[in-house]
């Protein structure tokens, strides 16, 4: 069944659910917080990324912005990752959680930006289509009409 986050957790403290699948933060706060396990991770079934989206003709209009942006997404990931506890220190507080579950997901994050390659398109898509299939969207997505001529330095995923 779907719960969110925090009703989530309630189920599995309460003993309500036997399992729980769920992302970081949320992930290393239950390890941390109640001694939950990992059983298994989404490696090799799915590719999780993260999309800075923006108008088209503001993109187009604004390609400093776009790409100031990004540089200062790719210096405050090598500062996070130069230095994981004390980034954690800092986050922490903004998150409302200890810096240790922090450091812990802030280990197991992917950082840095990078166009949005067809492979990424691809595989969007096929999350799309299978979302339709399951009758969680209600009507087929096309990606790629989501996309900008050329899929340039606008559209990018985190890696």
């Amino acid at each position: 069944m779907f719960l969110p986050p925090a009703d989530a957790r309630a189920a599995f403290e309460k003993g309500a659910v036997d399992a729980w699948v769920i992302w970081d933060p949320f992930l290393a706060a239950a390890e941390h917080q109640l001694g939950a396990r990992q059983l298994a991770d989404g490696t090799g079934l799915v590719n999780s990324f993260s999309f800075y989206l923006a108008q088209t003709d503001y993109a187009q209009a604004n390609p400093q912005l776009i790409q100031a942006l990004f540089a200062n997404t790719d210096a405050a990931a090598r500062f996070v990752q130069a230095d994981v506890p004390r980034a954690a220190a800092i986050i922490a507080p903004l998150q409302g959680l200890e810096a240790g579950v922090v450091e812990t997901s802030l280990k197991r994050y992917r950082y840095g930006v990078a166009p949005l390659t067809p492979a990424v398109v691809a595989q969007q898509q096929k999350i799309a289509d299978t979302f339709f299939e399951l009758k969680l969207i209600p009507r087929p997505v096309r990606i790629a009409d989501a996309l900008p001529a050329g899929a340039g330095a606008a559209t990018v995923a985190g890696r």
